[in-house]
């Protein structure tokens, strides 16, 4: 007892077993390895009746390389979602960065944020992988030592503006919604 909320991982399709359910190729389907999806508005709707609010990882900081599963060259446009050039795969994780600063890109997260949130009354979200959005090296080998590390020309405002819009909007949709 003594529970007021749960977060649950990996709810998004995802081909690859080794990402933990992190490189995902569909936003849009709650992966068929838990259950159907009336069986997880189930979950969350007995969660709630229980006075427990639920939040789902969402993975909005990449997705899965694999073109055949992804939306890696969807209608043969590698760069529709995705920055090109030496900004379009994670180095550390093999997946490709999504370009925040083109309009389909936040229509497309964003709409996902809202879909969740109507389709299957999640109350809010922790985003996945901030660290790897907010910087165009990913954070990888910087020391956070003080804060001219956090807030630097390193900073994808881009990013910044994605998240800030995806707050604005879980918040229009649920104003009690946690955004972590």
């Amino acid at each position: 007892g003594g529970y007021n909320c749960i977060q649950i991982m990996a709810i998004q399709e995802h081909p690859y077993y080794g990402s933990f359910g992190y490189h995902v190729s569909n936003f849009f389907a709650p992966s068929s390895r838990f259950g159907t999806p009336e069986e997880l508005k189930e979950l969350i709707d007995t969660a709630h009746s229980m006075g427990i609010a639920v939040i789902m990882d969402i993975v909005h900081s990449h997705s899965v390389a694999n073109e055949l599963e992804g939306l890696g060259n969807l209608a043969g446009d590698k760069s529709q979602y995705f920055h090109s050039g030496n900004r379009r795969e994670h180095s550390a994780w093999g997946s490709l960065c999504f370009d925040y600063g083109k309009d389909a890109v936040l229509h497309f997260l964003l709409s996902n944020c809202k879909y969740w949130m109507d389709e299957y009354h999640f109350d809010g979200f922790r985003f996945d992988g901030v660290t790897s959005m907010l910087y165009h090296d990913h954070g990888l080998g910087t020391a956070f030592t003080d804060y001219s590390k956090y807030f630097s020309l390193n900073t994808d405002v881009e990013s910044v503006t994605y998240l800030q819009l995806a707050t604005d909007l879980i918040k229009s949709v649920n104003p009690n919604a946690i955004c972590i």
